[in-house]
């Protein structure tokens, strides 16, 4: 998921093994900032597709770092019996808060289980030193992790939640529904790209081998495009509900491309905005991700939807 972690669309099948070159032909463009695109780039150019980039969301501390130092704090003294960590940039925030605190995120967690939604997270957490106590093997997701939360046992039952300034209250308003007290603070802010420098959770790097496009870039690249081989052909991966409102907000998108979604809230966030997904990725990984993109290229009949409201065949 990411930070600002429902709509049936076709999904990409499981992990498993694909033929070199599966999607030769496919030009790719992640919403995704050059720093964080790597692994899920290289997985699309293994599989014969370029890529390009669009960044058009940011992560920086909260303006207000008072609720965030708070919940540290009590995390470091064991005063949460879970703290759950919904996204890797919500471990790298943590990380940044502990570090100005004198700490780190992995002694604060010492005495405190650990959730985690997904393998991203968890391969995040384990960068930090921490092995998650709980991890969704199947849906890897909000709703996924709400599904197997264990019931509340004598004593505080008290959960620490860490999350986007615009997170999704699902997985809180579940929790405290069964009986948890669950303490959730904005532990980061999602803003347009790019954070101011001095405000940003991580360094900004290098683009791993991809053109980086503006919107306006990208718009002016899609014009000179045409034709049902062409729409067939380019798939615009959507990384998040908040990136998909930015993306059509500022890009414009003119119904000849292939959009796919990262998971049951981003397409029906799409769908909402008259965008619909041609594919769900079923797994958050640059593997199920790739899928996706195939499963959106397989699905023929998708239908287009057009600017001004036809469908398109």
């Amino acid at each position: 998921m990411t930070g600002d972690s429902g709509m049936d669309t076709p999904s990409a099948a499981g992990p498993g093994p694909r033929p070199a070159e599966s999607l030769a032909g496919a030009e790719v463009v992640l919403l995704r900032s050059p720093d964080r695109a790597g692994p899920m780039a290289g997985e699309l150019r293994s599989r014969g597709a370029s890529v390009r980039l669009m960044p058009l969301i940011d992560f920086q501390r909260p303006s207000d770092t008072g609720p965030v130092s708070e919940g540290l704090r009590g995390l470091g003294q064991g005063e949460f019996d879970w703290i759950i960590l919904t996204s890797a940039t919500t471990v790298q925030a943590l990380r940044a808060a502990a570090e100005a605190a004198g700490s780190s995120l992995a002694m604060l967690c010492r005495d405190t289980r650990v959730a985690a939604v997904g393998l991203g997270t968890a391969r995040a957490l384990k960068s930090e030193g921490i092995v998650p106590d709980l991890l969704p093997s199947g849906d890897q997701s909000a709703r996924g992790l709400a599904a197997l939360w264990p019931a509340p046992g004598p004593g505080r039952n008290r959960i620490f939640l860490p999350q986007a300034d615009i997170a999704n209250p699902f997985l809180r308003r579940s929790l405290a529904a069964a009986g948890w007290d669950v303490v959730a603070v904005p532990a980061y802010e999602t803003v347009d790209y790019p954070a101011p420098e001095e405000q940003r959770i991580m360094p900004r790097t290098g683009p791993p081998g991809a053109e980086v496009l503006s919107p306006a870039d990208y718009r002016a690249w899609t014009a000179a495009r045409g034709g049902a081989e062409a729409a067939r052909n380019h798939a615009v991966v959507v990384t998040s509900p908040s990136t998909a409102r930015r993306f059509v907000r500022d890009a414009g998108p003119d119904g000849t491309a292939l959009l796919v979604a990262i998971g049951d809230p981003t397409a029906a966030e799409l769908a909402h905005l008259g965008h619909p997904a041609a594919a769900t990725a079923e797994h958050p990984t640059p593997a199920g991700i790739a899928d996706a993109v195939e499963a959106a290229r397989a699905a023929q009949n998708f239908q287009h939807p057009d600017p001004e409201g036809r469908e398109q065949p």
